[in-house]
């Protein structure tokens, strides 16, 4: 049930702040991205054949709704039209992974002066080493865009971030979409020449 608690709250965090993000985008530089026009949103809930489970398994129903919605906004904005999957140009697909992390810190916290003391230990003390030990959930959002025809992906972007903070829940929407415009900004935007 926490582990539930904590994948429900992850894409929430994950959506905190969009100027934050730095997405790393890769894609198929030969690939006709002008000629997509229609796409169908593989739903996150789906189920693996090879695994019989669902993609996202951890992922609650309401926020998988948040990034169904997303995603057909931000793709609405990018002239695209929902269709059916077998006659879509494209199939989007989603995943949501997360990853128990350690962050470890050594720093020499100085030469402490000792003003009470004196004779053999004045004027100074040994440094001090100190090690500060955090342990924190990372969780990374993957967005793959697939040519049917191909059944490969041809363009993928992706954003990994700490999971810290809560959202409340009439933001919810708002900062999940402001996620998915962040990792979808370079999809089909025009390509600028540089002089």
């Amino acid at each position: 049930m926490k582990n539930n608690l904590l994948i429900s709250v992850l894409l929430l965090v994950l959506s905190g702040c969009a100027t934050t993000y730095d997405p790393a985008v890769d894609y198929n530089p030969e690939y006709n991205f002008d000629a997509l026009q229609t796409y169908a949103i593989v739903d996150a809930f789906s189920v693996d054949d090879s695994q019989s489970k669902p993609l996202n398994r951890n992922l609650s129903d309401l926020d998988n709704d948040r990034v169904l919605k997303s995603l057909n906004t931000t793709l609405a904005s990018k002239g695209m039209t929902p269709a059916p999957a077998e006659q879509a140009d494209m199939l989007v697909k989603y995943l949501l992974v997360t990853q128990d992390k350690t962050k470890i810190r050594t720093y020499n916290s100085g030469i402490y002066n000792c003003w009470r003391c004196r004779g053999l230990h004045y004027p100074m003390h040994a440094p001090v080493t100190q090690v500060d030990v955090k342990q924190y959930v990372e969780g990374t959002l993957i967005i793959d865009i697939v040519d049917p025809a191909i059944n490969k992906s041809v363009w993928r972007s992706v954003v990994s971030k700490a999971v810290k903070g809560k959202v409340p829940v009439e933001e919810r929407q708002a900062k999940v979409q402001e996620l998915i415009d962040a990792m979808m900004a370079s999809f089909k935007a025009p390509l600028v020449v540089e002089e």
